[in-house]
């Protein structure tokens, strides 16, 4: 996947110009929640296309929006086979995700309260010991719905 992301942020730059933050969210949407891109992944490559003129940066309101130029284009249509290739791969492999995203929302708010909650107290032994026990019989429970 690495090595195809800055194909990936080029295409979606290409859609429409883009911040950096709007560019991971919509390689989320691509994915239906199943991949995210880290901050630190997509940073250095916009940066590395800007530096290849594949793509022009501009300030608005305060935030660097990224737009494609020809060159990077050129560089989408010089790669289309490949990409092809990729795109189809991708296609079959989460391409009936997205009837999961419902689910994968949720799952990721859950994840996030409950660390949030962890890092906003001094978790005691006793609220680990209880959240494992609740998070073993949620398993428990989605095992029977999945037989």
């Amino acid at each position: 996947m690495r090595g195809h992301l800055n194909m990936i942020i080029l295409e979606i730059i290409k859609e429409r110009p883009r911040h950096g933050y709007d560019v991971i969210k919509a390689i989320e949407e691509r994915f239906h929640g199943f991949y995210s891109p880290s901050a630190g992944s997509v940073y250095p490559i916009l940066q590395a296309l800007e530096d290849r003129d594949f793509v022009r940066s501009s300030e608005e309101s305060g935030k660097k929006i990224y737009s494609i130029t020809t060159d990077g284009e050129q560089e989408l249509k010089a790669n289309n086979d490949k990409f092809s290739d990729m795109r189809e791969h991708l296609r079959h492999r989460f391409g009936d995700m997205g009837r999961y995203s419902e689910l994968v929302r949720e799952m990721g708010y859950m994840t996030h309260f409950v660390f949030g909650k962890l890092r906003e107290s001094t978790s005691d032994t006793e609220t680990i010991r209880k959240l494992r026990i609740a998070i073993a019989n949620f398993k428990s429970e989605v095992e029977e719905i999945l037989r």
